[in-house]
């Protein structure tokens, strides 16, 4: 864990070190966003045998040198584009992986990974990093109703029993509101729960 005002990058190093924490963490697929961005650390993930789903750079130079396939995706929002593609970026001269994946409005959304076209499709690297997206909206829940923006503990074992207290307590709520449905979201079922916590569903609205 790091201080809230202490930029990401320059700390991926130690953060990965806490990953040796958990024994059944054996197969690594980093996920971060472009503030992470190093090629030299791209390449040493790809040596090191784990592999990394990312937002490239707009701006990063690179040749195509193979096309695995280009594929439509259709939803509520229309049909896209998909392009996945074998690529070398300049900076580095080691080949990745490039999906492209074209926006409603037409523009361009690139992720770099090195998981291999033959065990993931393009749709599974996208939601890989997506689910990113959906954890960094949840941690952001966490700051915002559960007051964990700033933790007791500074060790590493100790944030982390007071982020699965947290993540217990969120369970709770949203099992409270699917089976209780209140007005208000999580912050007015939060203030039930701590007002009404040894009274029964049925005895209050």
């Amino acid at each position: 864990m790091t201080e809230g005002e202490t930029h990401e990058s320059p700390q991926f190093n130690h953060l990965s070190d806490d990953v040796e924490v958990f024994a059944d963490l054996d197969s690594v697929i980093w996920v971060f966003d472009r503030g992470y961005t190093r090629y030299r650390r791209f390449c040493e993930i790809k040596y090191s045998d784990d592999d990394f789903v990312t937002l490239l750079q707009s701006n990063a130079r690179l040749d195509v040198l193979d096309t695995f396939q280009n594929v439509e995706v259709t939803n509520e929002d229309g049909t896209r584009q998909i392009r996945d593609e074998q690529i070398e970026l300049a900076e580095t001269g080691e080949q990745f992986r490039r999906i492209v994946l074209e926006t409603p409005d037409g523009e361009e959304i690139q992720y770099l990974t090195t998981l291999a076209s033959s065990a993931y499709d393009p749709i599974d690297v996208i939601s890989i990093y997506t689910l990113r997206t959906m954890i960094e909206i949840l941690f952001r829940e966490f700051k915002q109703y559960l007051n964990v923006e700033n933790f007791h503990s500074k060790s590493l074992n100790g944030v982390l029993f007071e982020l699965f207290c947290a993540l217990i307590g969120y369970v709770l709520v949203e099992w409270l509101r699917q089976r209780h449905p209140i007005k208000g979201g999580v912050a007015r079922a939060i203030q039930k729960a701590r007002t009404h916590w040894n009274e029964t569903l049925t005895s209050f609205g």
